[in-house]
């Protein structure tokens, strides 16, 4: 997999700062904020809004690195590369390894674009993101690093969300359920933000395929089923033919996306008078899969050390070369 090398003609002064002072919650303790009064807050949590508004692309690069846990094992260290531009992304992933170069997520505002890792084939994160490629054209994926961010523009998504009180990580969260307009494929998205400071540091999708399935009418299934009692004879199993009607039973699968956003610096950009951005510089996947018989569970992170803004881009950025 090839990973395009993007030059910007603006120079860029990078700034960091180890912490901000946020005072504490807008809110008392007895009530229940409405969503729209978190995200009002969480955008005042990154930034001045004009500063927000006049930004026209974002890259951002560093290190990566991933784990794959269950249905894999093993550890890749390499580098990452996210562009932004309106609702365009592209996340870039790149670790050499012949079995897994890396990853290629491209979104140019109307087709999402997924690389593979071989001819034909996937990665287990990558096809998900390809199926519910939603996730790329409602903004959603990665946070606040995507200028698609739907939070930024709330007003006009007519997205559904609806507040609740959280835990995750062992802290006490403020939650949003978000529906986006029309819905995504059935996919559950909870936003989660801090009590105090409503950063955005967690989004969870979940997905419930269910595996029972009737059989068409005027069909007939044949299965395989064991049958120990003629090991000895030397067969293993037996062939059953069913009618139509029956229900062939097949595990649910159950799909889930996290996504983890942390250490928050502030970040300058152009010259120190221009206003600078809170942003977090650590962001984390951890994709898994249960069901049909097989399971995964895989950790990508990423950590951010070097960032671009209103560059001179080449759009050939948000396709998967």
């Amino acid at each position: 997999m090839k990973v395009m090398v993007i030059t910007f003609s603006i120079a860029v002064a990078l700034g960091f700062a180890l912490s901000l002072d946020h005072s504490g919650s807008v809110f008392a303790e007895d009530d229940k904020p409405e969503p729209e009064e978190v995200v009002a807050a969480h955008l005042e949590s990154i930034g001045n809004p004009r500063l927000l508004a006049g930004i026209k692309n974002r890259g951002m690069s560093g290190n990566a690195s991933v784990e794959f846990i269950q249905g894999g094992v093993g550890t890749l260290e390499g580098q990452c590369l996210v562009v932004t531009s309106g609702h365009n992304l592209s996340l870039i992933l790149k670790y050499g390894g012949m079995d897994y170069p890396g990853e290629y997520f491209a979104y140019d505002g109307t087709d999402v674009e997924v690389a593979t890792i071989s001819p034909g084939q996937r990665s287990p994160l990558g096809d998900f993101i390809f199926r519910y490629n939603g996730l790329m054209k409602e903004g959603l994926l990665g946070g606040v690093w995507s200028l698609g961010w739907p939070l930024l523009d709330v007003e006009n998504r007519e997205s559904k969300m609806k507040y609740k009180s959280a835990k995750a990580d062992g802290r006490e969260l403020h939650q949003i359920d978000y529906s986006p307009k029309g819905g995504m494929n059935r996919i559950a998205v909870k936003l989660f933000f801090e009590q105090d400071t409503f950063r955005h540091v967690r989004t969870e999708y979940s997905l419930k395929v269910q595996g029972e399935q009737s059989l068409q009418a005027g069909r007939t299934v044949t299965r395989e089923i064991p049958n120990s009692g003629n090991l000895s004879a030397g067969q293993s199993s037996i062939t059953i033919t069913r009618d139509a009607g029956i229900l062939d039973q097949i595990a649910d699968s159950h799909y889930r996306l996290v996504e983890k956003f942390d250490d928050f610096r502030e970040v300058k950009f152009g010259n120190p008078d221009s206003g600078s951005l809170v942003l977090p510089h650590s962001y984390t996947l951890e994709y898994s899969v249960e069901g049909q018989g097989s399971s995964f569970l895989g950790r990508w992170s990423l950590t951010a050390d070097q960032w671009m803004q209103n560059g001179t881009l080449d759009p050939s950025i948000f396709k998967v070369p």
